[in-house]
């Protein structure tokens, strides 16, 4: 049989985690509104867009905070933890 796998990584930093879910997530919103646009769909396409901003704005701002902490040797000895005591 197979061994269970948690979705989020337990080897990588919260930042980097949040980074990645957020870009995906903000590209299949973004996708989404454009396709909705696209249709003529505008109470459809404005939610999507904004969620599609917000999205890129927290994996911009999460991917500075996991370079910083990149740069400051933060994750040199990184082990694997549950999410809950992961470092950021």
């Amino acid at each position: 049989m197979s061994q269970h796998r948690p979705f989020i990584p337990q080897n990588k930093p919260r930042l980097w985690v949040i980074f990645m879910l957020a870009g995906l997530i903000g590209m299949g919103a973004g996708l989404l509104g454009f396709l909705a646009a696209w249709f003529g769909l505008p109470w459809l396409s404005a939610p999507l867009i904004i969620v599609f901003f917000a999205c890129w704005g927290t994996a911009a701002v999460s991917w500075f905070g996991f370079a910083f902490g990149m740069l400051t040797g933060r994750y040199s000895k990184l082990v694997a933890r549950p999410w809950k005591e992961q470092v950021w």
